[in-house]
């Protein structure tokens, strides 16, 4: 594999992991809860699917925030990690005695590796192509 190759995958892995965590300490899919009906927190909230709620923001006009939080729940990330190692796996790098050929192993891409795809996924993880750490 390739240092490109391998620093998505740990950036899709971590992400993953993220989403895992936060599924474990309440239910996977979120919702925004529509009306404030306690006194103690009058502010929009998110609920988990046990109906627990998982976050509360105390500023006003928050709905577009809410919104965001709760379609990133864990379950969707989970779900969009998967794809994107899926993605990552069909456009690896091509070796040839363990060095690196400018093709890939399985996709038909035309174009060299890293081919659109790897640096598409490179760019949703915040990764340089050219970047070292």
């Amino acid at each position: 594999m390739t240092d490109l190759h391998d620093r998505i995958r740990a950036a899709i892995e971590a992400r993953r992991e993220r989403a895992q965590a936060a599924a474990t300490d309440s239910a996977a899919e979120w919702y925004r809860y529509e009306r404030y009906v306690e006194a103690k927190h009058p502010h929009p909230q998110i609920f988990d699917a046990d109906e627990e709620p998982v976050l509360w923001l105390a500023m006003d006009g928050t709905q577009a925030v809410m919104d965001h939080i709760a379609a990133e729940n864990p379950a969707t990330v989970v779900r969009h990690c998967a794809e994107d190692l899926d993605v990552l796996e069909r456009h690896q790098q091509a070796t040839l005695g363990g060095a690196p050929l400018a093709s890939h192993d399985e996709c038909r891409c035309v174009e060299p590796w890293p081919c659109a795809e790897v640096l598409s996924l490179a760019r949703r993880y915040e990764i340089e192509e050219n970047d070292r750490g």
